[in-house]
């Protein structure tokens, strides 16, 4: 039986489903089908010839999705579904955030009297569907117009090939029928990439958002969630929490890592593959600041190239190395020293970076900053991407050097730079990842999964404060990319537009092994430089089909 006949006697058994589920004649539901690589408003119009069925390509292991448009139901009427065919997807129920200003000048977000910047694709104030909510069955519709995002997860041993099927939707006594064709090819992402990525989050923010005691067993529950949930954007690195530490005579401190120790197990459990220790030392902006960079001990901020803070570290960091040694987490490990150093005090950093390296020898330093002169003291250099492109001959000579070069983003670059802001076109966020092969980038780094500070709604204020300095807001989206949900974090659009990206990034590592003059050309035909790319969604997917039959072949 032909692909074309099995699709419409699946639409011709669905419609007799519901026929007798409902009791009688269903009445249809005004929707419209859309790529999961554009945004959908609460208030995009359904165009007068709506789509109502959608094509799907993917890789095995890999992830796709589609969303859709719903108009004209009741508020609080049940939405049933369900998927003939195959593979099943997820259901998610779109929820739509707000956004009370665009991104302006570098970190920090324009009031809404201002000029429209020409790199925003909206005007704000407006409301923006982000954030997914697993779809229970029988869960109740939240607005006349509702949102609904489909994912299917294709596993590796899938048989490669045309996929048929059928999502049906019921609002009370309104149907929808989505005819959905998957192409599978042959191509396999691996369940653990090459593409390092980490994204940077806070336990305190999940306990308080989720209202748990702080290190309860709910708490720990929650924890879990939370990697599940990084792991599913393939994230790979993580930042372990600092054991406690206890002052027990003059110069002297005991650590207890059993938390650390627990934690570390259950990311490395959930597939993670690379252990960050935490910062040694912050900066300290404060008006009584002893020093730029501070030492935290025994909680009293102590300046880091001093005596104190070098008995201290010394202490501290033999104790992380006899902990690693003995779980065999040495080699997976790598250290930051301190968050963004500028050139006024690089010999700072200098002399802390050289006590690391005496307590914990053969371990790399990694840190985020944007000058490539601090020769010899980083291991892993994490430019912004604008820091990078604009220093990208010194940057490359470190890594002719035997050095490694990630790249990040924060509420800085904004304008027409890739990042991942609610603002631009959404396809920016899955193709900052097409930028780490553009340029053989080995890493992604971004501070803000959850860093929802305590005066932010998540949903009605995505341009907050800076926490902790709270001088500018931040652009809209740069906080965090998932969502506080009801039974645990939520993803969103952007969350699962990013997974796709490091996906993307593998095909193309896997063309270029074969071919990669033809890896180059497919990626150049999308990222040329972070400023200098093809964002539409017909672009996109002329260029992923090309890719995924590439990396079939």
């Amino acid at each position: 039986m032909s692909h074309r006949i099995w699709g419409r006697l699946l639409v011709v058994l669905s419609g007799m489903f519901l026929f007798a589920s409902t009791g009688g004649l269903a009445q249809p539901i005004e929707f419209h089908v859309v790529s999961a690589n554009e945004w959908l408003y609460p208030d995009t119009p359904i165009p007068a010839s709506p789509v109502h069925k959608m094509d799907l390509h993917v890789p095995r292991g890999g992830r796709t999705g589609f969303q859709i448009l719903i108009r004209g139901i009741q508020k609080g009427e049940p939405i049933q579904w369900s998927f003939q065919g195959e593979p099943s997807p997820e259901l998610f129920q779109l929820v739509d955030v707000n956004v009370p200003e665009n991104s302006g000048p570098p970190c920090s977000a324009i009031p809404p009297d201002q000029p429209t910047p020409e790199y925003v694709i909206r005007k704000a104030p407006y409301r923006v569907y982000d954030a997914l909510r697993p779809l229970g069955k029988g869960d109740l519709t939240r607005n006349q117009t509702e949102g609904l995002y489909a994912s299917f997860r294709i596993p590796a041993d899938s048989v490669p090939g045309q996929k048929q099927g059928i999502l049906q939707i019921q609002v009370g006594n309104q149907t929808a029928s989505v005819e959905v064709a998957v192409k599978v090819y042959s191509a396999t992402v691996p369940s653990q990439g090459h593409l390092r990525v980490t994204n940077w989050f806070s336990t305190h923010h999940m306990a308080r958002l989720h209202k748990v005691e702080p290190w309860s067993e709910g708490h720990w529950e929650m924890l879990r969630e939370y990697a599940k949930m990084m792991r599913r954007g393939r994230q790979t690195d993580f930042i372990p929490i600092r054991p406690e530490i206890t002052e027990v005579g003059p110069e002297r401190w005991e650590f207890d890592f059993t938390r650390t120790e627990r934690m570390i197990r259950m990311f490395l459990e959930e597939g993670f593959t690379h252990i960050e220790l935490p910062h040694i030392a912050r900066h300290d902006r404060s008006k009584e600041a002893v020093a730029r960079f501070v030492v935290s001990v025994a909680g009293k901020p102590t300046p880091g190239t001093s005596h104190e803070a070098y008995v201290f570290l010394s202490q501290y960091l033999t104790a992380w190395a006899e902990i690693l040694h003995r779980n065999r987490w040495y080699d997976i490990s790598i250290q930051h020293v301190v968050d963004e150093p500028t050139p006024k005090y690089f010999n700072d950093y200098r002399i802390m970076a050289g006590t690391v390296r005496k307590f914990l020898p053969g371990i790399p330093l990694i840190d985020a900053l944007g000058n490539p002169e601090l020769d010899g003291a980083v291991d892993i250099w994490v430019p912004l991407n604008a820091y990078y492109e604009n220093n990208r001959e010194a940057f490359e000579k470190h890594r002719q050097r035997g050095d490694t070069i990630w790249f990040y983003t924060c509420c800085d670059p904004t304008g027409f730079y890739l990042n991942r802001l609610i603002d631009a076109e959404l396809l920016r966020t899955r193709l900052l990842h097409w930028g780490n092969w553009r340029y053989r980038l080995d890493g992604y780094l971004h501070w803000g999964l959850n860093q929802i500070i305590e005066e932010q709604d998540p949903f009605e204020n995505t341009c907050p404060p800076h926490g902790p300095y709270h001088d500018f807001r931040l652009p809209p989206g740069d906080s965090h990319i998932v969502y506080p949900g009801t039974e645990g974090p939520w993803s969103s659009v952007r969350f699962e537009a990013m997974g796709a990206g490091i996906e993307d990034y593998e095909l193309l590592r896997m063309v270029a092994r074969r071919d990669e003059k033809l890896a180059d050309e497919i990626g150049t035909s999308l990222v040329r430089t972070f400023t200098d790319y093809d964002a539409t969604v017909d672009g996109f997917n002329a260029a992923h089909i090309r890719l995924l039959e590439a990396a079939s072949q």
